[in-house]
């Protein structure tokens, strides 16, 4: 992480949030639909650099009436595109994210379970986590996609992972590795600090892919990052995990929604738009967060 932010110093950093709300919608395509891998179907395919993965979600749930919210119930096309470009053999970026000594916590994972399915083989810990409505479906996404990634990842590095599961942990049932966990983590109800299996971590890396819908969950949403940022901080230690980096990508829908983003994160973070150097020679998943396809990939990190 240590190098990656001397990297983005001065590019494409955003010091004013309205004008860089305006920036990405006026370049955003017209007539895109709400994002949606599909709002109809109860078990969609997608490949993430070759690897098949098959996705339970529902349909039934999103359409429903439920107050807290139901987006989590179906896959987004950010996801994928994110995970595509993440782990392609070509991103010079994901050696800096994806260390095997880093612990990951996704921020609003849904059911989809597509960014632990790939995120977590490469690192130390990954965390998934989201509501309680979310959390059956999404172990059984990752349960059921887990394993054969991981074998896939390891036979390509030319050995296997011999990380042990921890005892208690809502893990996969892997013994190759065993460091994906489901958690439930509710914005405006959790504190992160009162979650056991957080609590004694240093996190280095935090991920949102499509989390910001809703205005009213900007403020909650970015406090639960500002304080994550802080779990056991030590601002002394002269290692590579002094610093958490908050990874958040989106699909542009809402000038309104950014807009009140940018400015509560801004407000609490130093924050860069990723340029599209870093998305060059990455697959589809690259090509397709490029600026003019209608996603953005901000990356912060918590002023002190």
């Amino acid at each position: 992480m240590s190098d990656l932010v001397p990297s983005l110093d001065g590019e494409l950093e955003v010091h004013d949030p309205e004008e860089e709300c305006f920036l990405l919608f006026s370049n955003k395509p017209d007539n895109r639909d709400l994002g949606f891998v599909s709002r109809t179907e109860s078990t969609v395919s997608v490949s993430i650099n070759s690897k098949d993965l098959t996705v339970h979600q529902s349909p039934s749930l999103l359409t429903s009436t439920r107050e807290a919210g139901t987006t989590g119930a179906v896959l987004w096309k950010v996801t994928p595109l994110l995970a595509s470009w993440l782990t392609h053999p070509c991103n010079t970026v994901s050696q800096r994210i994806l260390r095997p000594s880093y612990t990951v916590v996704e921020l609003g994972a849904g059911t989809s379970g597509v960014l632990a399915v790939s995120f977590a083989p490469f690192v130390g810990a990954y965390y998934a986590t989201d509501q309680e409505y979310c959390l059956k479906l999404l172990r059984k996404n990752i349960s059921e996609n887990y394993q054969e990634t991981v074998e896939k990842s390891s036979k390509s590095k030319g050995k296997s992972s011999n990380k042990r599961t921890k005892r208690g942990a809502e893990v996969l049932p892997s013994s190759s590795t065993g460091n994906a966990t489901v958690l439930p983590l509710d914005w405006q109800l959790t504190e992160v600090s009162s979650i056991p299996d957080l609590k004694e971590k240093q996190v280095d890396v935090i991920i949102a892919a499509d989390c910001i819908y809703n205005e009213s969950l900007v403020e909650p949403l970015v406090d639960t990052m500002a304080d994550l940022s802080r779990l056991n901080r030590d601002e002394t230690d002269g290692t590579d995990h002094n610093v958490t980096l908050v990874l958040v990508a989106q699909e542009l829908r809402s000038p309104d929604v950014l807009e009140a983003f940018m400015k509560a994160f801004c407000a609490k973070f130093q924050v860069w738009r990723l340029p599209d150097k870093l998305y060059k020679d990455c697959g589809d998943g690259g090509k397709g967060l490029m600026e003019g396809g209608g996603y953005v990939v901000h990356v912060g990190i918590l002023k002190k």
